[in-house]
C-alpha cells in the first residue's frame, strides 16, 4: 500500500499542488500491472530492477529516484490514455 506521506517526505514534495498531482497519479491512474510496466521501461534504459524494488519504492519503503520517476511516467501514460478514451467517448455521443 502506498504511504503518500512517506513519499512526500522522501522526495521533498511539500507543495500542495504537487502532492495532489502525485496522489491522483498513484491512486487513480497507475495500472494494476504497474510493476512489469516500470521494469520494462527501466530495462529499455539498461536499468535492471526486480518487482519487489518497484513495489517498495511505490510504498515509500525504499528510495530510488530512477524507479520512482518510472512509476510516475507509467501513471502519466495511463492518465493520458484515460483522457483520450473520455474524449473519444464524448465525441461519439
Amino acid at each position: 500500500m502506498t504511504n503518500l506521506n512517506k513519499l512526500y517526505a522522501l522526495y521533498n514534495i511539500d507543495i500542495h499542488k504537487e502532492q495532489e498531482t502525485l496522489k491522483d497519479l498513484l491512486v487513480n491512474h497507475l495500472p494494476k500491472e504497474y510493476t512489469s510496466k516500470v521494469m520494462d521501461k527501466l530495462n529499455t534504459n539498461e536499468i535492471i530492477v526486480d518487482s519487489q524494488t518497484v513495489r517498495n519504492t511505490k510504498a515509500g519503503i525504499s528510495k530510488n529516484i530512477l524507479v520512482f520517476n518510472a512509476i510516475i511516467e507509467v501513471a502519466k501514460e495511463y492518465k493520458a490514455m484515460s483522457n483520450r478514451l473520455k474524449k473519444n467517448l464524448k465525441s461519439d455521443t
